[in-house]
C-alpha cells in the first residue's frame, strides 16, 4: 500500500495564486462594501470565479434558495430577515457578497460552466427581475461626515443609503429630510419597499457601525439609537412587502464589538431585534470546514484518471491507526475516521480541527477566514519547497508546519503574544533550536524527516485553545499528528521523550486515558532553567567539589583486605610514610596517553616520590597513586555541572516553582548527586608507581561505580592480577633482595625498611609481609634469626624453628642458615607445636599438642612469669610473653609494673629534671603510684 501513495503534491492542485506564491492574505478578508465600489480582490468581482472557489455548505445553499424563492416569485412565505450570526470570520461577509453575486448576475451565472454546482443545488431558484439592491456596511457612510454618491448626494444615515440605493433620488427625496437630520423616518419604509420590490438588502458589521454612531448626538439621543430603531421600522416594513428580503450579520458574541459599553449595549438590542422578527442561519457548519478549505486552496485534490485516490489514502492511514488502535484516539480507530480523512484530504483532519476548533476559540481569530489564511501559507509554503522535500508528506500534518512563515509568526504574536516568538526560535524552528539539533545529532531518518522538528511543530499548533481550558496534544494525539504510513511508529515516542528532556518552554501534565499532555508556554521549564544554569559554569572544573566527594568517600572505611591508608590530594610537603599508602591525586594531574597532561602529572608523581618537603624522602617505596583520565573526567564535571545548575535552580527559583516542579527537581539533584558518586570510580582508572627512577602506569581496564567498591577493585587488581603489593614476601623475593645471606648479619628492621624504602624492590602490604616471609624462611632452613644487642653478641640463635617475629623489635638479626645444635639438660625446650593454646579463625581455642597433633596429656589453666631480667632484654618480654598472650583466648591478663630507679651517689636526681616530670605525669595518667625517696640535703 505504502508504494502505491503519493506526496499530496503530486496529486492534488493549489490555486494559481498559491502555486506562485503571488497569495495576498486580502483575499481571504471579504469586505462587501469594497466589493461593491469594485476595489475588492479581483477573486471577489468576478462572479463565475467567485462561486468556483467558493464550497457551497448547505447553509449558504438554504440562504440562496430562500432568497431566490423570494425575489423570483416563486416563495413568499416564511421568514424573509435573516441573521448570520457566527463567530468572527465563520463565513458571514462571504455570505453577502455570495447574495451580491447572485442577484445581481444570477443570469450569467446560470449559463456559466463555472456554476455548475450553483445551478445544480439551486435549480429554478435564480431571481429574475430584481430590481433593487442595497448594501450598508460599517464603512459605507461615514457618521460624522456621510457619504457623497455619485448622484451629488450625501447622504448621512443607513435609511438614506438604503433608499438612494433601491430607487435612485427619487426614492430618497421621501426620506431626505429624515436623513439630514439624522432621525429615524416613522411608517416611511413600508412605501420605499413597496416601490423597489423585490429587492434585497444586506446589512453588514451594523454593530461596529453603531459603535462609532454612538458619539454623535441626535436631539437628546445619539445616531445610534436611531439606528437601532430604524432596524424595527426596516424589520416590520419588510414584514408588509413580499417581494423584500433582508439579510444582516451579526457577531456571535458582544465580545467581538469594540470594547466600549455603549457599543456592546447596541449589540445586545439589535441582537434581540432581529432574533424577535428574523431566522438565524448558521453559513458554515463545523463539519463542512473540510469542503470550505478545499474548494478555496485547491484546483483539484484527485487525478481525474483516479478521482477516488484520496479513499486510497484514508484507508491506509485508518489501518494504520487500527493496528495501533491503544496508541491512538479511540475515535481514530474507528471506520468513521477514514471518511474524515477523505473530506480533509489532502490535510489531516488534525491540522484543520486544530485551527478551526482550537484557535477559533480565541474571540479575535475570525474562525474560515482565520484557517484559510494560515492553511493557505502552509499549502504555499510546501508547494514552493517541494523539489527538495525528503519528508514522507502523504497527508499535509501538523509535522509538516513551518513556524518560521511571516503568517504563522503573525498569527502567534497578534493571538497569543510576541513571548511566542521566542519559544518557536528557541524550541521548534531554526537550525539551533532544540527539536532540529535533536534531528542532526540522530542523523537518519530523523534528519530526513523531521522527527524532533515535527513534533515540536506539532506540539505548537496544540498549545492553545484547548478543550476544558486546557491547551496542548495528548501523546496519543500527537501520534496523529506526527506518524506518517511507511515511517517507523516508534520514532514519535522516542522523539516525544527526548523533547521533554530537551525543550526549554514544554510543559507536560497527565491526560489520563490518552497519556501526557504536552503543550509550549511562555514560562521556561526547568530545563529552560538548568540549562540557563549550565551555561554560568561552561568552564568550570568542579575540581573542589569532586576533591570533597573524593575525601568522604575515603572517610568511609577501608574496603575488605586493604591495608593501606588513603589520603586525597596529597601536597609536595607530603610526610614520610613509613607504611603503603595511596595517594588520589588531584582532578588537576589527570593521564591521558600521549596526551599533553601527561608530562604534568609525571613530573608532580615524581615530586612527590623523591621529596618531603624540602628534603629528600625517606621512604618511597610506600607510595601509589590513583589519577583520574581525562575523558573520564569529562564525564565526572558534567555529571557535577549538572548538579551545580539543578542545586541553583532550587536556590534561587524554589519559591517560584509549583509542586509538581519542586518534584521534579527534588528527584533530578537526587539522580544528579548519584549520577556524580557513580562518575567518580569511572574517573579514576590509572595507577601509578615510581619502580626503580621510572613511572610505572597500570590502566585499569574496568571501573566500579560505587567508589568504595572501585577501592576494592583497584586493590585486588594491585595485589592479584598485577602483583605490585605483596601480602607475604616469599623465598624467591628474599633471595632477589638480598635477604637470604650466606655471611655476616642483617638487623631485621634494615631489612624491612628496605622493602619501604627502595622502589627496585616491590610493595609490601604491611611490614609482617617480610616478618612472616622470613620467620617461613627461618622454619625451613632458609636463613637464620638471632637476637642480641650486636652480631657480635648473641644471646640466641634460630634456625628450622618457628619465631614469633616483631618489624619493630631492636636486637633481631638476620644471619645466614646453620644446623641448631640440641641444648643439654633435663628439659627440652618448648617446641613451636607445643605452644599454649592459640585462637582459631573463628576465635575458639584449639588445645596444644605434640608433633603430629596429637593431644597433650595435660591442659593448663593459669600460669605466670616473675623474676627479673637485665635492661638490654627488656624488648624480650614484649616479644616473649606480651605479644603471644595478647594472641590467646583468655580470660584475663594482668600486667604489673614494678620500676625501681636509684641513682649513683655522687650524682642525685633533681626532681625539676624534665624527665622526673613527665614520667610523674604519664603515671598520673595511667593511674600507677609514683613515689618519691628525697636525699636528705643536711648530711
Amino acid at each position: 500500500m505504502t508504494d502505491q501513495l503519493k506526496p499530496w503534491y503530486a496529486v492534488a492542485v493549489p490555486h494559481e495564486d498559491i502555486r506562485k506564491g503571488r497569495l495576498e492574505e486580502a483575499v481571504f478578508a471579504a469586505n462587501l462594501w469594497s466589493v461593491v465600489q469594485e476595489t475588492a480582490p479581483p477573486v471577489y468581482l468576478d462572479p463565475e470565479e467567485f462561486f468556483r472557489k467558493t464550497y457551497l455548505t448547505a447553509g449558504l445553499v438554504n440562504i440562496l434558495r430562500r432568497v431566490g424563492g423570494v425575489l423570483s416569485g416563486k416563495e413568499d412565505s416564511g421568514d424573509r430577515i435573516i441573521s448570520l450570526q457566527t463567530a468572527f470570520g465563520g463565513g458571514k461577509t462571504h455570505t453577502l457578497v455570495a447574495l451580491w453575486h447572485f442577484t445581481k448576475y444570477g443570469a450569467r451565472l446560470k449559463k456559466s460552466p463555472h456554476a455548475e454546482d450553483l445551478r445544480k443545488a439551486l435549480g429554478d431558484y435564480f431571481p429574475k427581475a430584481v430590481k433593487g439592491v442595497a448594501v450598508f456596511t460599517n464603512s459605507t457612510c461615514d457618521v460624522t461626515q456621510g457619504r457623497k454618491t455619485p448622484e451629488g448626494i450625501r447622504t448621512r444615515t443607513i435609511w438614506g443609503e438604503i433608499a438612494l440605493q433601491l430607487g435612485g433620488k427619487a426614492l430618497y427625496e421621501k426620506v431626505r429630510a429624515n436623513d439630514e437630520t439624522q432621525r429615524v423616518p416613522q411608517g416611511i419604509f413600508a412605501d420605499i419597499l413597496r416601490a423597489s420590490a423585490p429587492c434585497l438588502i444586506l446589512l453588514d458589521e451594523l454593530a461596529d457601525y453603531c459603535v462609532g454612531a454612538a458619539a454623535v448626538p441626535v436631539g437628546d439621543t445619539t445616531l445610534a439609537d436611531q439606528t437601532i430603531s430604524f432596524i424595527q421600522q426596516l424589520s416590520e416594513a419588510v414584514q408588509q412587502i413580499p417581494g423584500a428580503f433582508v439579510v444582516a450579520t451579526l457577531p456571535a458574541s458582544k465580545y467581538e464589538v469594540a470594547q466600549s459599553e455603549r457599543g456592546q449595549e447596541a449589540f445586545i438590542t439589535l441582537e434581540k431585534r432581529f432574533q424577535r422578527l428574523g431566522a438565524d442561519v448558521k453559513p458554515v457548519a463545523d463539519e463542512e470546514i473540510y469542503g470550505v478549505v478545499r474548494t478555496r486552496l485547491f484546483e483539484s485534490v484527485a487525478p481525474q484518471e483516479s478521482p477516488d485516490y484520496p479513499r486510497k489514502v484514508a484507508e491506509a492511514y485508518q489501518q494504520m491507526y487500527s493496528a495501533h488502535s491503544g496508541e491512538v484516539p479511540t475515535e481514530a480507530a474507528k471506520n468513521s475516521y477514514r471518511d474524515e480523512i477523505e473530506r480533509a484530504y489532502p490535510f489531516h483532519p488534525l491540522l484543520i480541527d486544530a485551527f478551526y476548533t482550537r484557535w477559533g476559540s480565541h474571540p479575535d481569530f475570525q474562525r474560515t477566514r482565520g484557517v484559510l489564511r494560515l492553511l493557505a501559507s502552509i499549502v504555499g509554503d510546501l508547494w514552493q519547497r517541494r523539489e527538495g522535500n525528503t519528508q514522507i508528506q502523504h497527508l499535509i500534518q501538523p509535522c509538516h508546519i513551518r513556524w518560521s512563515l511571516d503568517a504563522l509568526q503573525a498569527a502567534l504574536t497578534r493571538y497569543w503574544g510576541p513571548a511566542y516568538q521566542a519559544v518557536a526560535a528557541a524550541d521548534a524552528i531554526g537550525e539551533k533550536s532544540n527539536a532540529m539539533v535533536f534531528d542532526d545529532e540522530r542523523g537518519g531518518d530523523y534528519r530526513r524527516e523531521g522527527i524532533g522538528a515535527g513534533l515540536a511543530s506539532a506540539i505548537m499548533l496544540g498549545s492553545f485553545g484547548g478543550q476544558g481550558g486546557k491547551s496542548g496534544f495528548s501523546s496519543k494525539e500527537l501520534r496523529l499528528a506526527c506518524s506518517r504510513h511507511g515511517l517507523n511508529w516508534n520514532y514519535t515516542d522516542g522523539a516525544i521523550l527526548e523533547l521533554e528532556n530537551r525543550c526549554f518552554y514544554l510543559h507536560t501534565a497527565s491526560a489520563g486515558s490518552l497519556g501526557k499532555r504536552y503543550w509550549f508556554g511562555t514560562r521556561p521549564t526547568l530545563n529552560k532553567l538548568v540549562i540557563q544554569y549550565r551555561m554560568q559554569n561552561p568552564s568550570a572544573s568542579f575540581d573542589e567539589e569532586i576533591l570533597e566527594d573524593l575525601r568522604k568517600e575515603t572517610e568511609k572505611g577501608l574496603p575488605g583486605g586493604a591495608t593501606w591508608r588513603i589520603l586525597v590530594n596529597p601536597g609536595e610537603d607530603l610526610p614520610e610514610q613509613k607504611s603503603l599508602t595511596l595517594l588520589v591525586l588531584s582532578p588537576v594531574f589527570s593521564w591521558q596517553e600521549n596526551g599533553g597532561q601527561q608530562e604534568a602529572t609525571r613530573k608532580r608523581v615524581i615530586e612527590i616520590s623523591n621529596r618531603c618537603g624540602g628534603k629528600e624522602r625517606h621512604y618511597r617505596n610506600t607510595l601509589i597513586f590513583l589519577a583520574a583520565s581525562a575523558r573520564g573526567l569529562n564525564k565526572l564535571r558534567t555529571a557535577y555541572r549538572e548538579l551545580i545548575a539543578l542545586e541553583g535552580v532550587k536556590s534561587d527559583y524554589g519559591n517560584q516553582l509549583d509542586d509538581e516542579q519542586r518534584k521534579d527537581i527534588e528527584k533530578r539533584i537526587e539522580n544528579a548527586s548519584k549520577a556524580t558518586q557513580e562518575a567518580l570510580g569511572p574517573a579514576y582508572t590509572f595507577v601509578m608507581r615510581v619502580r626503580g627512577s621510572e613511572l610505572e602506569v597500570c590502566p585499569l581496564p574496568d571501573a566500579r561505580r560505587n567508589f568504595q567498591e572501585h577501592l576494592g577493585y583497584v586493590w585486588n587488581t594491585l595485589v592479584e592480577d598485577e602483583e605490585w603489593i605483596l601480602r607475604k614476601v616469599g623465598p624467591v623475593t628474599l633471595r632477589q633482595t638480598g635477604l637470604i645471606l650466606n655471611e655476616g648479619a642483617l638487623r631485621l628492621k634494615d631489612g624491612v625498611e628496605a622493602f619501604l624504602r627502595f622502589t627496585d624492590k616491590p610493595m609490601i602490604a604491611t611490614r609482617e609481609a617480610v616478618t612472616s616471609g622470613l620467620a617461613q624462611a627461618c622454619l625451613d632452613g632458609l636463613v637464620g634469626i638471632a637476637r642480641g644487642s650486636s652480631p657480635s653478641n648473641l644471646q640466641a640463635r634460630y634456625c628450622r624453628q618457628s619465631i614469633l617475629l616483631d618489624p619493630n623489635e631492636d636486637g633481631v638479626w638476620i644471619i645466614p642458615p646453620f644446623a641448631p645444635e640440641p641444648i643439654p639438660g633435663p628439659t627440652q625446650p618448648v617446641t613451636p607445636t607445643q605452644f599454649p593454646p592459640t585462637p582459631s579463625p573463628g576465635g575458639k581455642a584449639t588445645p596444644a599438642g605434640g608433633p603430629g597433633g596429637e593431644p597433650a596429656k595435660s591442659l593448663i589453666q593459669r600460669f605466670s612469669i616473675t623474676g627479673s631480667v637485665p635492661l638490654e632484654s627488656y624488648g624480650e618480654l614484649f616479644r616473649c610473653f606480651v605479644s603471644p598472650a595478647a594472641k590467646m583466648n583468655l580470660k584475663k591478663l594482668k600486667l604489673g609494673v614494678q620500676f625501681e630507679m636509684e641513682a649513683k651517689p655522687e650524682t642525685p636526681i633533681n626532681p625539676n629534671d624534665p624527665a622526673v616530670k613527665a614520667m610523674a605525669e604519664a603515671a598520673k595518667q595511667l593511674g600507677l603510684t609514683f613515689q618519691i625517696d628525697e636525699k636528705d640535703q643536711s648530711v
